[in-house]
């Protein structure tokens, strides 16, 4: 069968510390292995699901010798090594999940391009390094697609027309590959029209040329945290997308007012303005985002008063004082604006 070779290579191939993988032997039902999945019709594979788990984090433990013992284990249980072509004798296979591994900066597969019937493809903090293979540009059913890390990870571009081969891509994640050279961005990115998420985080954007046009109609996620952009402003191509849910510009050192090109963005749930110098007070018009639930202007130099018309319900208002040195405490030690709760998910939530 298709898998045989593909399974037979695999103590070739992948190291597996913890034997997660132990039900990969043998000639049973490949359909009941771990990390498997088939079609129930034909037995093909269709899934596989070879994805370790998210680090720990340090600011869930108390004692620094607890989080240093989590970390070791962690690194035990990845996956690693080098994956074998033999995965191409998995025709039918549409979901691919390798992240959260260490395969030791290897390269990533240009054979991974040869996967024609993927949709999903992860390869989040999987350890890769170097040039992201132009070949992935070949899988052109790909709806999911992620290249991204914890901050800064090992991959660059040089540049992107490959992902103008993607017309049915949704889901883009490069954060943390090093895209300074990368001048085609906005046009490349700007041709997918079916995208909806565009995470770019720790990714040296210095400059990013616009385009005349944008069709980013259906772009609702857009993340730029951690960036360093020319001249401390939000780049202006960044106001055209009136129809974002989420947007996070924290942590790019802008400067000067927050921006009036933000009014019109009114669908927003998710802003995050933090660790930025903006040195205002909260514009009127911000208060009429009534879609609003999660607001964070903390580490930056606002100043005057905070109105009490910003109590939208249910809203999460993330506001340091400690900062912001200026503003008004009295309407923040009044408690009007909820809890100071940071969100622990990494990912914005649309």
């Amino acid at each position: 069968m298709e898998y045989q070779r593909f399974i037979a290579s695999k103590v070739n191939w992948l190291t597996d510390p913890l034997n997660r993988l132990a039900s990969w032997a043998g000639d049973g039902d490949c359909c009941q292995w771990e990390g498997v999945v088939c079609n129930n019709v034909t037995g093909h594979v269709q899934e596989l699901n070879l994805r370790s788990f998210p680090p720990p984090l340090l600011k869930y433990f108390s004692i620094e010798a607890q989080y240093e013992a989590a970390i070791q284990s962690y690194a035990q249980a990845m996956f690693g090594g080098k994956i074998n072509p033999s995965l191409l004798d998995l025709k039918h296979l549409f979901y691919l999940d390798l992240s959260y591994n260490n395969f030791g900066l290897f390269p990533i597969p240009e054979f991974l391009g040869s996967l024609k019937s993927l949709r999903y493809l992860n390869l989040f903090s999987a350890g890769f390094g170097e040039l992201i293979p132009p070949q992935i540009g070949n899988l052109s059913n790909l709806h999911y697609l992620n290249h991204g890390g914890f901050g800064y990870n090992f991959l660059f571009a040089n540049n992107l027309q490959w992902l103008s081969s993607l017309p049915l891509l949704r889901v883009l994640d490069l954060s943390g590959v090093d895209l300074s050279n990368a001048f085609d961005l906005l046009e490349v990115t700007n041709k997918i029209t079916s995208l909806s998420e565009l995470w770019l985080s720790h990714c040296s954007l210095g400059f990013i040329p616009p385009t005349p046009n944008t069709n980013f109609s259906s772009l609702a996620t857009l993340d730029l945290s951690f960036n360093s952009f020319e001249n401390a402003l939000i780049p202006s191509w960044v106001f055209g997308y009136q129809n974002l849910v989420a947007l996070n510009l924290s942590a790019n050192g802008f400067q000067g007012p927050i921006p009036i090109g933000l009014q019109n963005m009114t669908s927003l749930k998710h802003l995050d303005l933090s660790a930025n110098n903006f040195n205002s007070s909260i514009p009127n018009w911000l208060y009429s985002f009534s879609h609003l639930r999660f607001l964070n202007l903390s580490k930056n130099l606002l100043q005057g008063t905070i109105t009490s018309s910003i109590r939208i319900a249910s809203i999460t208002f993330i506001f340091d004082i400690s900062k912001d040195q200026t503003c008004s405490r009295e309407q923040i030690h009044k408690g009007k604006f909820g809890p100071k709760i940071h969100d622990p998910n990494p990912k914005m939530a649309t």
